[in-house]
């Protein structure tokens, strides 16, 4: 039977096991995903690159959506190394939560894991079709434009035109090489996006369960006819309610620590990437293709960066609310030993629950507003020079 993990992103870990990225079972990422690493991403930067430095063509649009694809492919460069450096401990973190021991318990419990996975599918179909649309949209000049075209200008060391083998053979790899990383890029985004929530939907748990102690505690009758309270019980509560506490933050430092530079070097291609096709929006025509394919690309590079402030900032909420979960909970029915007990945890609970990336960002919705400013910021810089 599938975990919770493996329902939320069944569709991500299929492509990014495709891609080589990510390993089902007892599968290694090997040889292969280095290969198609090199050949559909670092391969294609090396010759867009080239292309910009010889390329002496005064077409301001075709130089602008190189540029586009450049910042793009160097973001997800950075984004990938994680899955080929430490794949062991990325599958460790992405199945953290796919234990037993977060399986849901009882009917409230599996409500709220059920909320989450369902939303967690969700965004993984809406990453999937924008990243679709956007692609489509790139490629559609080569098909429907006279005459021969590639839709994205890489230096060769032959001519792509002067024959048809050459010039489908070179199609197709242009082909693989922006579906290669428009899939894999997207499919991470709403992976690594959708694990925070999950560590939300944790903490919604452990709310209702301090919450609500009353529900877990077990009752004697005494000779008065007093009910009194097992305390052998509320204290294995308040135990199972530390440990899933300290799971939950040992799980934000073991997500920090595999997926910063993702996050990281997603907030920097995305700064960039905006600004870049704003000032593409400028150069053609909104009602063309190309611009369609540009305003597509804005919205999804936007959209990238807002999952992961959103999911962030619901995650710190959650954490700030702990406290007020545990006052407005029957603490008062308890013994001195388990309010001293309560204590503690809140003091604990005090320090934010924040996901710091590069020691630099935080994901919340701040900081995806500042990614905005600074990319208006920009255009308006580069527009001064042009």
């Amino acid at each position: 039977m599938a975990n919770i993990i493996e329902k939320s992103f069944s569709l991500n870990l299929k492509v990014l096991h495709t891609m080589g990225l990510y390993s089902l079972g007892n599968s290694s990422v090997g040889l292969k995903s280095c290969a198609l690493y090199f050949v559909f991403l670092v391969l294609p930067i090396i010759l867009t690159f080239i292309n910009i430095l010889m390329d002496k063509r005064t077409d301001d649009a075709v130089e602008n959506a190189m540029v586009v694809y450049l910042v793009e492919a160097v973001d997800y460069c950075f984004k990938f190394l994680p899955f080929l450096h430490n794949p062991k401990k990325i599958q460790e973190c992405i199945n953290f939560f796919g234990d037993d021991n977060f399986a849901p318990k009882t009917d409230q419990e599996r409500k709220i894991i059920d909320e989450c996975v369902w939303v967690c599918r969700r965004n993984s179909l809406v990453y999937f079709c924008g990243i679709l649309v956007a692609l489509i949209g790139w490629h559609f000049p080569v098909f429907f434009v006279k005459g021969r075209k590639l839709s994205l200008d890489i230096w060769l060391p032959y001519d792509p035109l002067s024959t048809a083998f050459r010039y489908y053979f070179t199609v197709i790899y242009v082909f693989g090489a922006t579906f290669y990383i428009g899939f894999c890029g997207t499919t991470i985004d709403s992976l690594v996006g959708g694990l925070p929530y999950h560590a939300t939907a944790q903490l919604k748990i452990l709310k209702y369960n301090l919450q609500h102690m009353d529900k877990f505690v077990d009752y004697t009758l005494s000779k008065r006819n007093e009910y009194i309270v097992e305390y052998c019980c509320v204290y294995k509560h308040l135990q199972y309610s530390i440990d899933h506490h300290n799971k939950i933050l040992r799980f934000l430092n073991e997500f920090e620590e595999c997926f910063s530079l993702c996050i990281f070097s997603q907030f920097a291609g995305s700064l960039f990437g905006i600004c870049f096709c704003c000032i593409g929006l400028t150069l053609v025509s909104v009602a063309t293709v190309e611009g369609f394919t540009y305003i597509a690309l804005i919205v999804d590079i936007t959209f990238q960066i807002f999952f992961y402030c959103y999911y962030g900032t619901l995650l710190y909420e959650e954490g700030n609310n702990l406290n007020n979960a545990i006052y407005m909970g029957p603490w008062y029915e308890f013994d001195i030993k388990t309010r001293k007990i309560l204590l503690t945890i809140m003091e604990r609970a005090k320090r934010p629950m924040l996901i710091t990336v590069g020691n630099v960002v935080d994901l919340t919705l701040i900081s995806l507003l500042s990614v905005l400013k600074t990319s208006y910021s920009l255009i308006a810089v580069l527009n001064t020079y042009e």
